[in-house]
């Protein structure tokens, strides 16, 4: 065999050994037809929030939805609105709280909410009756009574935000706390006799505590306490950004004890009972995360 046949076959001894090298560093001979590798799309990035940020403030405005009460007046014939009929008053509300853990939270929140009217606006006419030691005198009455509630509740909430993965947080929680509730009165009234109960005279009787008739000027009354209070909430919040939290929260708020006010009628004192309420209560507002 000469050399240059010697040669050429060393050569394609050595080019056939290469083979199986090239075909592994290019991905072999199917891969390459020319095409471009596509590359795989990376999963979007859920949001994270900055935990850090443990404390935060809140403002919030919203509204005493309904309330459930017993309002007694110690004369039962006087109109008076049934705590079904008060209807919505506004909520003022200011918040301080932090973050236990990340799902975790404490807080302090004061509401405010302005006079509620427990009686009808404008001109109240009824009938009543007044007594002495020998005959009833029922009356005529027309009056004018402006009864108001207004309250502030202060309270120490735990709260559960419940993880979703999105910006989106359900939570859950509940408080204990106080109310201070003040109620004012302002009042007028005249009042004639209409009958006697003294059969068969049909006629008004006068004398000791007996009048024909009675006008009574303006007075007014005011009374404030403090009692217990205790609520549960639920609400969904929204994450703007990383410190800027949208709240929309529901509260039912029961407040113990009761709040009375007096004041002079035909019928002596006339006494208004507000006791034993639970209120539906919602509120939209803001939180402020900070370090």
């Amino acid at each position: 065999m000469t050399f240059s046949k010697a040669l050429a076959l060393a050569g394609l001894t050595l080019i056939g050994a290469a083979t199986p090298g090239w075909a592994a560093d290019w991905g072999g001979v199917r891969d390459m037809g020319g095409g471009v590798p596509v590359p795989v799309p990376a999963p979007a990035p859920v949001p994270t929030y900055d935990y850090d940020s443990d404390w935060y403030v809140g403002l919030g405005i919203g509204a005493n939805i309904s309330q459930s009460a017993k309002i007694q007046d110690s004369d039962i014939n006087m109109p008076l609105k049934d705590s079904g009929n008060i209807g919505a008053s506004p909520i003022f509300s200011g918040s301080f709280g932090r973050y236990i853990t990340p799902s975790l939270r404490a807080e302090a929140v004061f509401d405010y909410s302005p006079d509620e009217r427990l009686t009808d606006k404008g001109l109240l006419v009824y009938q009543t009756t007044r007594s002495n030691f020998s005959d009833t005198n029922t009356y005529n009455v027309q009056r004018y009574d402006t009864v108001k509630l207004s309250r502030t509740t202060g309270l120490f909430n735990l709260l559960y935000d419940i993880p979703t993965g999105t910006r989106f947080t359900p939570y859950l929680g509940g408080g204990v706390g106080f109310t201070w509730r003040k109620m004012s009165r302002n009042s007028s009234e005249f009042a004639t006799c209409d009958a006697t109960a003294n059969f068969p005279a049909q006629t008004c009787v006068t004398g000791p505590g007996l009048p024909s008739s009675q006008t009574l000027a303006a007075s007014s009354s005011t009374n404030e306490r403090f009692d217990f209070a205790a609520a549960v909430q639920a609400g969904i919040a929204y994450n703007i950004t990383d410190q800027i939290v949208w709240d929309n929260g529901w509260q039912m708020l029961w407040e113990g004890g009761a709040i009375a006010v007096s004041a002079p009628s035909i019928a002596n004192e006339n006494r208004i009972v507000y006791k034993d309420s639970v209120l539906q209560q919602f509120r939209s507002g803001i939180r402020i995360r900070f370090d």
